[in-house]
């Protein structure tokens, strides 16, 4: 990835919108050059675009990381039925002595705590939880 394609990334990476025009005055770019860059980048490096949401502005107040332990003979069970929980967000694999990381997004504590609840009815999990209580920085690197 050179400069002006790391500079095009950062400005997508900042906006709510790209506006190709600007990113062109802002980088003395022509704008041709700029949305083919653009192109490349996406059919190159970007996995998938999207919007990232205030969840507490959506009216969902529950927002946490859980570190899960999974039984070994569960872990497919458990990944494919953690993919099909709408309020999982994220599933990481790891390589620690937990299984997954994932972030959960629920409208609140009791419904989370409900959801925790038939997730270890259904499966012999460990968990540790972290509340997110503010998001500070969230993708902000650039390679």
């Amino acid at each position: 990835m050179n400069q002006n394609e790391k500079e095009i990334l950062k400005r997508l990476r900042h906006g709510k919108k790209a506006n190709i025009s600007k990113i062109a005055r802002e980088l003395c770019l022509p704008i041709s050059t700029v949305s083919d860059r653009i192109k490349r980048i996406d059919e190159k490096y970007v996995i998938k675009r999207s919007s990232l949401i205030d969840f507490q502005n959506s009216g969902y107040f529950a927002h946490e990381l859980l570190a899960l332990k999974a039984n070994s003979s569960q872990k497919g069970d458990l990944l494919q039925y953690l993919k099909a929980q709408n309020c999982v967000n994220t599933i990481y694999a790891t390589n620690t002595d937990y299984s997954y990381l994932i972030e959960i997004v629920c409208k609140d504590h009791l419904e989370l705590v409900n959801w925790l609840g038939q997730l270890k009815s259904m499966f012999e999990v460990d968990f540790t939880s972290y509340q997110i209580l503010k998001i500070e920085e969230k993708e902000k690197f650039i390679p």
